[in-house]
């Protein structure tokens, strides 16, 4: 029997392709009426050569154009709502109702994880499989991967997707023999293929995981920034030496004189009075700066528990000396292997590094910057002290 001589499914084709023409989303790019017709003309193909009985033929033929009815309906559990369609056709044409379960029994075999119980069930199944035995599979499942993005906001890395490929054309085999003729060394070809893919997909995910194909312009970035710190750590530790310097000369210069003179006698120490008051401003003065710049320039290894949790989740970076400090040897190494599979956490973790450089940075400039500000304020007291007890002890 020809598919085309018989009056219902020449009915069936004509009325599922008005529908999925007028209701079908866009967004279905795989299950639609490109798909629906493959799956009915290899069920025929297949069909006559298992050499089906006419009504066998006629309802798998009806299931296979109503399978996928549903997708208009739902995307999930899509098959009840085909079932719906198919019933609602074939009772406005008067079916049979033996003709119209046993629709509906093929249909329901079609749903993921149903062990087909017949022929024609599994003739069903293969027909709609027989894209893993087709060149057109890798192209169909760019489809199906659009569509699945699309319709159900699911997103999938290149290595995920390949990966799940591969995994379908390993979960799903051809179930009678005619399938397994027509398509099975093809599925093979396809599995081999696919492998490669994976193969070529890993090394895509790790280029890009690793920044291999940023270009050298985010490698810059972070040098330069990194080499800044460094710098401006170099510029702070030299102020501070330069002050440290300064005042532990002033102080031991005063130190020595002042000590020198109080030994030589009472009376000199009582006639040099005028000036202790500034030279004790300028000594605490120093002291205080000195403290300060030393403050500043001293070094300061810190060593603190860590929250792994937060390490995971990539909010502290165990670059940072003050962090790893605090882990093992052995804990340390394996965070620096995963970064360097790890584009994204790498980077991340090097600007956290560059945070806490510039917190370093901060408190170093902050203890300097009150260093400096004691010695200019020391100095300017000792001036204006000197110089008032200098005028008022001449004009007394």
């Amino acid at each position: 029997m020809s598919k085309n001589d018989n009056k219902i499914i020449t009915e069936a084709k004509e009325y599922v392709t008005e529908l999925f023409k007028e209701q079908l989303p866009d967004n279905l790019l795989y299950h639609n009426l490109s798909h629906t017709n493959e799956v009915a003309e290899i069920s025929q193909e297949l069909g006559e050569i298992s050499e089906l009985a006419d009504k066998d033929m006629e309802v798998l033929q009806l299931a296979a154009w109503f399978h996928d009815t549903g997708y208009i309906k739902k995307y999930n559990g899509h098959e009840a709502e085909s079932i719906k369609y198919a019933k609602e056709f074939l009772e406005g044409k008067s079916y049979d109702k033996e003709g119209i379960d046993e629709v509906e029994r093929l249909i329901k075999s079609t749903i993921r994880g149903h062990e087909p119980k017949d022929l024609v069930e599994e003739i069903l199944n293969d027909a709609d499989m027989a894209h893993l035995g087709r060149k057109r599979f890798f192209r169909k499942g760019e489809l199906l991967r659009v569509e699945l993005e699309n319709y159900l906001d699911e997103s999938y890395s290149e290595l995920d997707w390949e990966k799940k490929q591969y995994q379908f054309l390993i979960d799903n085999q051809f179930i009678t023999q005619a399938a397994k003729e027509e398509y099975g060394k093809r599925r093979v070809k396809n599995i081999k293929k696919q492998r490669k893919n994976i193969v070529k997909a890993r090394k895509v995910t790790t280029r890009t995981q690793t920044g291999k194909d940023l270009g050298r312009g985010i490698d810059t970035l972070y040098r330069a920034n990194y080499r800044t710190h460094i710098n401006l750590s170099a510029i702070a530790d030299g102020k501070a030496n330069m002050m440290i310097s300064i005042n532990t000369i002033m102080i031991s210069v005063i130190v020595t004189l002042s000590g020198a003179s109080l030994s030589l006698s009472k009376s000199y120490i009582v006639e040099n009075m005028r000036f202790t008051v500034p030279i004790l401003i300028l000594l605490v003065g120093a002291l205080a700066s000195v403290v300060f710049a030393v403050m500043s320039a001293r070094p300061k290894v810190t060593s603190k528990e860590i929250d792994y949790d937060k390490v995971d989740k990539n909010k502290i970076s165990l670059l940072y000396f003050g962090n790893f400090l605090g882990i093992p040897r052995k804990q340390f190494v394996n965070y620096l292997n995963e970064l360097k599979e790890d584009q994204e956490r790498l980077y991340d973790s090097m600007s956290l590094d560059i945070y806490n450089l510039g917190e370093v940075l901060k408190e170093k400039y902050r203890l300097l910057t009150i260093s400096y500000n004691i010695f200019m304020t020391g100095l300017t007291l000792t001036v204006l002290a000197f110089i008032i007890i200098f005028i008022y002890t001449n004009a007394s």
